[in-house]
């Protein structure tokens, strides 16, 4: 009798750890990656892309936006560096042409918005 009462105890031991375990990881927050990867390029127009490197459960894969979502790629699918480039080479693009605004000082303010007194006032 005594084996069984210790043999209980044990699985009620077990139990409440796998309780335990359980209830920590459902109030851990899960993040959301990319488990499976496809070859095929997405029909809408590809907006921008990130790279996810492989941490299990996540795979190696290049995520890219579009306006409709998200799409795991394969890393080595044929048309996946392509893409990139072209990406990368409008984003230079739009940096290079975008204008630098210049600081405005207060003094500059000033002399453009202040008219001259009028003859009228300046008499008196």
């Amino acid at each position: 009798m005594v084996n069984c009462g210790t043999l209980l105890k044990s699985v009620l031991v077990a139990l409440v750890l796998v309780a335990a375990v359980v209830s920590g990881q459902t109030n851990e927050k899960l993040s959301d990656c990319c488990m499976t990867v496809s070859k095929w390029k997405p029909t809408e127009p590809i907006i921008g892309y990130t790279v996810q490197i492989a941490q299990a459960p996540c795979v190696r894969a290049v995520i890219f936006k579009t306006e409709e979502g998200e799409y795991c790629t394969y890393v080595k699918a044929p048309w996946v560096l392509s893409t990139i480039k072209e990406l990368n080479a409008k984003a230079q693009i739009a940096a290079s042409t975008a204008t630098p605004t210049s600081p405005v000082s207060l003094l500059s303010i000033i002399t453009s918005t202040a008219s001259p007194p009028s003859p009228s006032t300046s008499g008196q």
